[in-house]
């Protein structure tokens, strides 16, 4: 009898290793993925006269440029790919530093980066060229 109860332990402890193995094979096959197209886009503004509190500002001319879309989530163990489409007509960059995200793109040009976002959390997307008052910023979610 107890031979018998050994074998039958043994035959589920064997077939519980299996299932384990088929679940973490199906856990592998369902990696969530995300594909993101951003364009870099700068809009020019020109002010021929500007007057504050009796002060005139004349010739005034503010550049801002902005990701569209500037803001991305995903939810944890996403693998993200970022399509990026320069469309300034200078040099610009796509960071998130906490994902080692970083790649500048010369105007016109079009890059990809692709990453893993295995940390959930709220993350700054930014151009390390500009101040953030004129490439401005966006943000990047990660969801549990």
């Amino acid at each position: 009898m107890k031979m018998k109860k050994y074998i039958v332990v043994l035959l589920g402890a064997s077939l519980g290793i299996i299932l384990a193995l088929a679940c973490q094979s199906q856990t592998e096959k369902e990696t969530k993925v995300a594909n993101f197209k951003i364009h870099i886009r700068a809009y020019d503004t020109k002010i021929d006269s500007l007057t504050i509190e009796n002060f005139t500002l004349r010739n005034v001319r503010q550049l801002n440029v902005i990701n569209e879309p500037s803001d991305l989530s995903v939810r944890v163990g996403t693998k993200v790919n970022v399509k990026i489409i320069n469309e300034s007509p200078i040099s610009e960059n796509f960071t998130i530093d906490e994902h080692n995200v970083n790649k500048t793109l010369k105007a016109g040009e079009t890059a990809s980066v692709s990453f893993m976002a295995d940390k959930p959390g709220a993350y700054l997307i930014w151009c390390q060229l500009h101040p953030k008052n004129v490439h401005l910023p966006g943000s990047f979610m990660v969801f549990e």
